[in-house]
């Protein structure tokens, strides 16, 4: 039996580090109008924990696209939770991803240490999904194939910065551990409040990233899961949008209709080869600390830094895969788009995270061309 929990705020709850931390209101809401999701995943019989069954099962109810019959489980539950780890034969705990805040609150419900990473688990998962494990992939990605694109710098002193500026002229800034857009900030000349915010989040955290701005022609994203045995089995594509470095929505559609896709623009000897590079590198850097989803973020970009954006095709030799912008190790909306995905060619769609009437909702709509 598995025991699956929507908690969006990782990322943020990775930054804070405490136990005791409180995600701000958007990030507890998101979890409370969500917390369902893991019944388009989990198998029937497994337990989604959620802030509220009653609007979890009216929800699921109301759902169009296939989901397991789960029970919905709040934490306040607590005789139940000790019914489930008495009965169950072998239990799994599977959050959306692990970080301190998370070990906390499982266990203030009563669920055992010994499903969960212990300290030493957690701060070595910590430091694989910082920003620095991303440029390291990255970089080594970048040298086994001269068709894609990327940089990315860890910086650890202001002098190291303005050393980038005057190398890239325009950089992206980004903080070790964030989400959406958060932790991002674009210096193109030397202002002094992100100066400052770059000064304080070194001092915090010990380093921050540093990479070219690029002209991003589409958001792509590679999905991945690490076995027990600490084998990377790949997933499947996300093409996904995003508005203001916040997601907005996934192309619903097969492997094969992504890929072809994708192939406006890149070939498909480059993207099996970044692909297969990642599964190796993965199985190294995180194989022997973490079991469960984990994705690639990445883009399609011209090669020229000051290019327009304007149209793209295949027949521009400018376009490069850039094929680590970060590391999430933890699920993604990429693969909750896989698990509603149709197997055989079908009407393509889009599934969207909005927000409407003061709550958050997923949405399938048929404006595939909206994407790309």
């Amino acid at each position: 039996m598995n025991v699956y929990i929507f908690n969006p705020e990782h990322d943020m709850a990775l930054a804070a580090n405490s136990a005791f931390w409180t995600a701000p209101h958007a990030g507890r809401q998101l979890r409370a109008d969500l917390g369902w999701l893991p019944a388009l995943w989990a198998e029937d019989g497994d337990v989604v924990v959620v802030d509220d069954v009653g609007a979890a099962v009216s929800a699921t109810r109301k759902l169009k696209v296939r989901h397991a019959a789960v029970e919905f489980l709040s934490l306040s539950e607590k005789r139940r939770i000790a019914e489930i780890q008495r009965d169950a034969e072998c239990l799994v705990i599977s959050p959306w991803g692990w970080d301190v805040s998370i070990v906390s609150q499982l266990s203030r419900a009563g669920f055992s240490p010994r499903l969960m990473p212990d300290d030493a688990d957690l701060a070595k998962l910590r430091e694989v999904s910082g920003r620095s494990t991303s440029a390291r992939l990255l970089k080594h990605l970048r040298g086994t194939d001269s068709r894609l694109a990327g940089e990315s710098k860890v910086v650890e002193s202001m002098a190291q910065l303005h050393g980038c500026l005057k190398e890239w002229g325009r950089a992206v800034v980004k903080s070790p551990w964030s989400c959406s857009g958060r932790g991002v900030r674009y210096l193109f000349e030397e202002e002094e409040n992100i100066l400052r915010w770059t000064e304080k989040t070194m001092r915090q955290c010990g380093y921050i990233t540093v990479e070219p701005f690029y002209t991003k022609i589409m958001d792509l994203a590679m999905e991945f899961t690490i076995g027990n045995r600490g084998e990377v089995r790949y997933d499947g594509l996300s093409l996904f949008s995003t508005s203001a470095g916040a997601y907005t929505g996934n192309v619903l559609a097969t492997e094969a209709e992504k890929m072809e896709i994708l192939n406006r623009y890149i070939n498909t000897e480059t993207i099996v080869a970044a692909r297969e590079a990642i599964c190796r590198w993965m199985e190294n850097e995180a194989g022997g600390c973490y079991k469960g989803p984990f994705g690639v973020d990445m883009m399609i970009v011209r090669g020229g830094d000051n290019s327009p954006a304007g149209k793209a095709s295949a027949s521009d030799s400018t376009l490069r895969l850039h094929p680590c912008v970060e590391i999430n190790l933890r699920r993604t909306m990429g693969h909750v788009a896989l698990a509603i995905s149709p197997d055989k060619p079908s009407r393509q769609q889009n599934m969207h995270i909005l927000y409407e009437a003061n709550n958050y909702h997923l949405r399938i709509e048929d404006d595939f061309e909206l994407l790309y």
